[in-house]
């Protein structure tokens, strides 16, 4: 039995996008062979909090914590939008004041506290670290990354204890995707991430992220580095929350669309070209159309869903179970990711619920393939309002029509469930191998079995 520690930013109770990843790998390792520690910070700085998770972390999985001294969301909000950059949790950036105080908090912001806030937890995350590794004998040590900032606890890890197994957990390419379309950052910071990123690809014995196209990104930047060493660890869907998953019909008697996490205003999630092309759908479709959006609105998203003549309900931020039971009234499930490498987390709850997909995201990227692959649903091109439109009034007629509006590949939807996912995981980066004999510094740490669908 292999004796694994996860390091995660986002853990139980926390909510939010990043969330179910961790927690997955926490439900599922121990099945695997595992036995799986987690460490997290004390008190992380999130804007969503779900109890409800705490209860499917297994009983006997030993959670860490380390005290992170970070400021707390709201106060770090004014001051990052100070910096005239993004906000660390979404939203467009507002343009930062001229003179000396503008300049000053964007240095600190991106000097300081490189690459991420979080950066205040990772001397005190790598001293926790250090005692659980000596403490548990701890063989593999699984970084889920962002925010980025931890990967400087890995690196620090894998040079104290060169006998480590260690994988880097992309859930975002963070050169390739998250530098460009979401933080938007200065030229030194974009220097600085490259030559962090290198440190942690060069340690690690494993480097994962969730789909073919960043795998082969981030692989390219690496071309010294052996193929073997890059891996795809797709998102997936917890079977056990969709136990008591009952579709029925909602008693508005109009086709609900809903959408199903935070509402952002950036080019990648934004619902403003969804919306707008609603708008302009004869009066006849358009006031028989219901959009409902279960999760947090940011500040800067919230006009586009208002002075709407179609018909818009917020739910507001909701517990992951509690939201899942919203979608059992639902008609279709939407979904909007404009980045061809990309893929949603939601994406695979709507699997799970069998609800047909309505994707606003580029033909041919990565969610177009997945519906494609499982027969889930439909993509339009995200910046053509009349295919959005289209897509639509398509998804209208069927819905007038009556009947099963799509036909799911049972078996496609089925490998993306989270215990196929990580039992497939567990195999490619060797974490059902590894003895204790085996802690001692590795001369060739790239090599690993071979899985089908796991291996780019």
């Amino acid at each position: 039995m292999s004796n694994v520690l996860l390091i995660t930013y986002m853990f139980p109770p926390g909510g939010g996008i990043g969330t179910p990843r961790a927690l997955a790998y926490a439900m599922h390792l121990p099945s695997q062979g595992c036995r799986l520690s987690v460490l997290s910070p004390t008190n992380p700085a999130l804007r969503d909090n779900d109890p409800e998770l705490c209860k499917l972390v297994p009983r006997d999985i030993v959670v860490h914590r380390a005290w992170n001294p970070e400021l707390p969301m709201s106060m770090r909000d004014r001051l990052w939008r100070r910096t005239g950059r993004l906000s660390p949790g979404g939203g467009k950036a507002t343009i930062a004041p001229p003179g000396a105080m503008g300049s000053s908090f964007r240095w600190l912001a991106q000097h300081i506290v490189f690459p991420d806030p979080q950066a205040t937890w990772v001397p005190l995350a790598f001293r926790k670290a250090c005692h659980i590794v000596e403490r548990e004998a701890i063989d593999a040590v699984i970084v889920n990354v962002p925010p980025f900032s931890i990967l400087k606890v890995g690196i620090a890890l894998k040079r104290k204890f060169p006998h480590l197994k260690l994988i880097c957990d992309f859930r975002d390419d963070w050169v390739g995707y998250y530098l460009k379309q979401i933080d938007h950052p200065s030229d030194d910071k974009i220097r600085r991430a490259q030559k962090l990123e290198a440190e942690a690809v060069e340690v690690s014995s494993y480097v994962s992220t969730v789909t073919e196209q960043w795998v082969n990104q981030i692989r390219s930047r690496y071309p010294s580095q052996p193929a073997s060493k890059f891996i795809c660890t797709p998102n997936g869907y917890e079977p056990e929350m969709f136990r008591d998953f009952t579709s029925r019909p909602s008693t508005s008697g109009k086709m609900v669309v809903t959408y199903f996490g935070t509402v952002h205003n950036n080019r990648i999630y934004s619902p403003e070209n969804y919306l707008d092309a609603i708008e302009t759908l004869p009066d006849e479709i358009r006031n028989q159309i219901e959009t409902r959006f279960i999760g947090r609105v940011v500040r800067d998203a919230e006009p586009f869903l208002l002075r709407r003549k179609t018909i818009v309900r917020r739910l507001g931020f909701l517990p992951k179970l509690q939201g899942i039971r919203y979608l059992q009234e639902s008609d279709f499930a939407l979904l909007i990711a404009t980045d061809p490498g990309s893929h949603a987390g939601k994406l695979f709850d709507y699997f799970a619920s069998g609800k047909p997909v309505l994707a606003l995201s580029p033909p041919g990227g990565e969610i177009d393939k997945l519906l494609r692959r499982t027969h889930t649903g439909w993509c339009a091109d995200p910046w053509d309002k009349k295919a959005i439109q289209q897509m639509i009034v398509f998804a209208y007629q069927r819905f007038k029509q009556g009947g099963a509006m799509i036909h799911p590949d049972k078996d496609a939807v089925q490998t993306f469930a989270w215990p196929s996912i990580l039992a497939n995981f567990a195999v490619v980066a060797g974490l059902k191998t590894v003895t204790s004999a085996s802690r001692v510094p590795h001369t060739d740490p790239t090599s690993a079995a071979k899985a089908p669908l796991a291996q780019a």
